[in-house]
């Protein structure tokens, strides 16, 4: 059993995934954090959703450009599909914690839970499509 556990980490946990989880944990912490202050400044999880996925993925973005995925597409391009890619997890993520915070979850745990749906997939979108390397 330890073979095959350490055979399989071997051929899919790759650098770029250990470095995009801790691009990952220091985004979602700046997200979360920035979030939390907000919501008990504004009482408004569109505002406040806004700014704090607006600069922790802004982190994010230069972070795996550079860092995560290393990759030689010019910042027009692939700045464009991250765009996209963010948009839609941003609807997404916005529309389920205004959602579980009407049903009168916490705002605190609200805001992590669309991370369940977004980070498994999140990975092999970023780094399949938008932050793909040339050849």
């Amino acid at each position: 059993m330890r073979s095959l556990l350490n055979n399989l980490y071997i051929k899919y946990v790759t650098p770029s995934m250990i470095r995009w989880g801790v691009i990952g944990v220091t985004t979602f912490t700046i997200d979360y954090l920035l979030f939390l202050i907000l919501f008990d400044f504004n009482k408004s999880v569109f505002l406040s959703n806004l700014i704090s996925v607006t600069i922790a993925t802004s982190f994010n973005y230069y972070m795996h450009h550079k860092w995560t995925f290393k990759t030689n597409q010019h910042y027009a391009k692939s700045g464009v599909k991250y765009l996209l890619n963010l948009t839609f997890w941003w609807f997404i993520s916005t529309t389920i914690i205004k959602a579980l915070v009407e049903l009168g979850v916490d705002p605190r745990f609200a805001k992590i839970a669309p991370l369940v749906f977004i980070v498994p997939i999140n990975y092999f979108v970023l780094n399949k499509i938008v932050f793909k390397r040339k050849i």
